[in-house]
């Protein structure tokens, strides 16, 4: 589902004496199936700006397209709009009220007026795409589980409405190292089996290099950078002005590069470390080769 921010600002507590923007003229354009990674120091307006794409917020002034809907000041915001555009909380988990887990994943469903049986059927298919088997959770209490299990539940809520578009605000804060990465790439699978239009707020360059096609930079309401991530990561002297870094692979090629001589540096287009590692193994084993 396409997605556009067409002159989009928005103002906390306009006409008070606590008036203040959060948003300045956005312009964004991101289309169908994209996996857009949003990034930016803490108060940049990451948050403000994926809170329009399910009419949580109102624009001030601006236009949001969502698909066919269309967001402004004056419109109301579409019942189904809410179906079709997921929106994962930071701290998920926080979202959970139900006294079991199936019961939980299957409000979102059941709310939006599907049959039980239908309902269920989705449950058991969005607790098994993050990893929990249906039949030992669902009859669980959520407020029971580990962290990482409740937010996992928490998720799969989202993905049982089955939307065309997925929203998640630091879905992974305050886990391990590991338990954020098992979740990421279930959702980057699930983003590509079902072609969903996916935004990831992080505060990780190492998430955003991994997963995003597509990168959106925020700085004081407004973006301040946005391309492919190889051209964004290329301007490391712009996001550190920004207060911002580059991931650690960005980094360890350009120190390198500083100590090879210009035909034996590594291409500056790498930017994930696994494809440092694998582009470096690649290149150990020509070495090897030429030598026999």
């Amino acid at each position: 589902m396409q997605i556009a921010f067409e002159n989009v600002s928005y103002t906390y507590g306009k006409g008070t004496p606590f008036a203040k923007e959060a948003l300045s003229l956005v312009n964004l354009s991101i289309p169908s199936g994209a996996f857009v990674g949003i990034i930016g120091r803490t108060g940049s307006g990451k948050s403000t700006l994926i809170q329009h794409l399910n009419g949580l917020l109102k624009p001030t002034a601006g236009i949001v397209r969502v698909g066919e809907w269309t967001i402004s000041p004056d419109t109301k915001v579409p019942v189904d709009l809410r179906q079709h555009v997921g929106l994962v909380f930071q701290y998920p988990e926080h979202q959970l009220f139900e006294e079991t887990v199936a019961k939980d994943v299957a409000f979102g469903p059941l709310n939006f007026g599907l049959p039980r049986e239908v309902a269920m059927q989705r449950v058991r298919e969005a607790l098994e795409i993050v990893g929990l088997s249906y039949e030992e959770m669902k009859e669980r209490s959520p407020f029971h589980l580990s962290g990482g299990q409740m937010r996992r539940v928490a998720i799969a809520g989202i993905l049982a409405m089955q939307p065309r578009v997925l929203v998640l605000d630091e879905p992974t804060a305050g886990l391990d190292p590991a338990g954020r990465r098992e979740i990421l790439d279930n959702i980057y699978r699930i983003h590509r089996e079902q072609e969903l239009t996916t935004l990831l707020v992080t505060h990780s360059m190492e998430e955003a290099a991994r997963y995003a096609d597509l990168l959106v930079v925020m700085a004081d309401g407004r973006i301040a950078m946005q391309g492919p991530p190889a051209a964004v990561f290329a301007e490391a002297d712009r996001l550190r002005a920004l207060s911002l870094d580059v991931p650690a692979a960005v980094s360890l090629v350009a120190s390198l590069n500083r100590c090879l001589p210009p035909e034996r540096q590594l291409p500056a287009s790498l930017y994930r470390e696994e494809d440092v590692r694998a582009y470096l193994a690649n290149r150990l084993k020509r070495g090897e080769e030429a030598r026999r």
